[in-house]
């Protein structure tokens, strides 16, 4: 935990919940797990609105608590997630993600359930005013709640879930060892525990959707019981994820089946689920950036018939994609032949040996050209240094997977690279990828690789070790280890650029928040009087000074939204979408 961090966590608390409850949880911040009494005797407030408090982060799946035994007595402790809260800073990217792929009524379902942290549907329908509504948006509501459920934007909210995943593992590994005759020995308490870890791996592999049945598809009046359904097509996949996947139609409902959500089951927001669809978007735009359009549209497909099988980030790789599936699932709108030159290649020669006269047709010739464009983008990609995709199997057309692991680390240099290049300039950004690809090099090889005097790379070198971008390593000739007699290899430490990086956005966006507040509080009348009734009817009551002071207030709320959107979308890349950082 960085102070920074820290600093962020209680500003971001302060904004959407107020002091009280950044009080509270800046105690569990700076002390860990902590029973009730210690966190009232910390906190300095009355324990009604500790426990009120406690109550809130809990609804919003900040804290997490567990009952432990000691003595006669049972005694519950209390401990909050500090990714969780951060997760607070990403609110708009996560509104504007659902709403491209749900719409505008999955969009008013996903915001009350997030704004109340936890909701049963039927409370859903009663915020959103569900018995005013008209048949036509009725039917809307319930397909947006049924497709927000089986996509996974939103998960059953279970009592196991307020629980930590340490207090769940030795709670499982209490009850194994209770079930033997005996204390166990160390080969025993071994095998207990790789049996709940494959026990854990299994609930995480399970697509079963909690809260959620499947029912007829009623064609008479398309309600069943009031429930909410959503379209199943005959792959078991639900129809459509919005336009950023390209979907091609509603082919699909002919043989769909319905799946009804439990009116009574409460749901809440999935925010790791949601990181996967931000994750794939910067590996789309990654490629688009790289090649072109074609190989953002390809690999838009390859994520989105990976997707899935994806819950989290925690995924280090996909499943298995066949060529054949991939190019029968590319948008009809993408136009891959116009930016893909495939020539007389061999391997695309080989392709359309066996169409013979079929390609009299411009409509056959036409589907053999984008077969072509199609398998060349997918050679090209499979090619890229960054290993992102893979070729798991050479039968046939071949199968593809993505390297998940690849694609986070691939993001996170790139966004180092910008970071370092934006903080010290472009000498500083050409040593860091000198050493990215020859790995440990000495100062004279550094500079002259990158021609530059030795004076001036010495200082650059220092100037970004100093910032903790780079490192040393020694390599002693003698055994004295004398520092005069030794080689100083520079090389890249990415534990220690991530810790750096992170530091530094965490005080930007920490700074960001307490600007906005400033801003808010110098104008604070000001902006009460804009929002008075008769002001709203009858905007000449405000000054022309006035209109222009709030004028530079809203763009410098925008400046500022717009800066804590790119530092947030950075702290993804950097670290929230890496599969390692993603199980903690």
């Amino acid at each position: 935990m960085y102070t920074q961090q820290a600093e962020l966590c209680k500003l971001l608390l302060r904004e959407r919940f107020g002091p009280i409850v950044e009080a509270v949880a800046a105690v569990l911040i700076r002390d860990g797990r902590l029973a009730l009494g210690g966190i009232i005797s910390r906190a300095g407030i009355a324990p009604l609105s500790v426990r009120q408090a406690l109550a809130v982060l809990i609804q919003h799946s900040l804290v997490t608590h567990a009952q432990s035994k000691e003595g006669p007595r049972m005694a519950t402790y209390y401990s909050i997630s500090m990714r969780s809260i951060l997760r607070l800073q990403r609110v708009g990217l996560y509104l504007a993600l659902v709403e491209e792929c749900m719409g505008k009524e999955g969009l008013s379902v996903f915001r009350t359930i997030m704004l109340n942290g936890c909701m049963a549907i039927g409370s859903v329908r009663e915020v959103l005013g569900f018995k005013q509504l008209s048949a036509p948006t009725k039917q809307k509501f319930n397909a947006a709640v049924a497709r927000l459920a089986r996509e996974r934007f939103i998960t059953a909210a279970t009592p196991m879930e307020a629980i930590t995943k340490a207090d769940r593992i030795m709670q499982e590994e209490a009850r194994e060892i209770e079930k033997l005759d005996m204390p166990p020995t160390a080969k025993e308490l071994v095998k207990i525990r790789q049996k709940i870890s494959e026990r854990e791996e299994e609930e995480y592999q399970d697509e079963e959707v909690v809260g959620m049945k499947r029912q007829a598809r009623d064609d008479g009046n398309g309600d069943i019981g009031g429930a909410s359904k959503v379209l199943i097509g005959p792959d078991g996949l639900p129809i459509s994820l919005g336009d950023f996947y390209g979907t091609n139609g509603n082919h699909h409902q002919q043989s769909a089946e319905t799946d009804a959500v439990d009116e009574k089951q409460c749901f809440r927001v999935y925010y790791g689920r949601l990181d996967v669809f931000l994750r794939n978007k910067q590996i789309a735009n990654y490629f688009s950036d790289k090649y072109n359009e074609a190989a953002g549209a390809l690999m838009k497909t390859l994520l989105r018939l990976s997707e899935p099988s994806t819950k989290t980030c925690r995924d280090k790789i996909s499943a298995k994609m066949t060529a054949n599936h991939i190019i029968q699932n590319i948008p009809q709108d993408a136009q891959l032949e116009d930016m893909v030159e495939t020539g007389g290649d061999i391997f695309f020669q080989k392709l359309t040996d066996g169409d013979g006269g079929s390609n009299n047709s411009s409509s056959n010739a036409q589907r053999v050209n984008r077969g072509k464009a199609a398998f060349a983008l997918l050679d090209i990609l499979r090619r890229d240094s960054s290993g992102i995709v893979i070729k798991s199997d050479e039968r046939g057309a071949g199968e593809f997977r993505i390297n998940f692991e690849r694609a986070a680390v691939t993001l996170r240099d790139q966004s180092l690279d910008t970071l370092i290049l934006e903080k010290f300039g472009s000498l500083e950004a050409r040593i860091v990828r000198l050493l990215r690809d020859k790995q440990k090099l000495d100062e004279k090889t550094v500079a002259t690789t990158t021609m530059m005097p030795a004076v001036q790379c010495r200082e650059r070198l220092h100037e970004l070790a100093l910032a903790g971008f780079v490192d040393t390593v020694e390599i002693p000739r003698t055994a004295d280890r004398n520092p005069s007699r030794m080689f100083y290899l520079w090389y890249l430490n990415p534990p220690k650029q991530v810790s750096a990086a992170l530091r530094g956005i965490f005080q930007g966006m920490s700074n960001i928040i307490q600007r906005a507040c400033k801003e808010a509080d110098g104008r604070a009348a000001l902006v009460a009087k804009s929002k008075r009734e008769d002001v709203v009817a009858d905007q000449s009551l405000l000054a022309d000074a006035e209109k222009k002071e709030l004028r530079t207030l809203g763009n410098i709320q925008r400046k500022l939204d717009a800066a804590s959107v790119r530092l947030d979308s950075m702290l993804l890349l950097i670290n929230d979408i890496a599969p390692c950082s993603a199980t903690k």
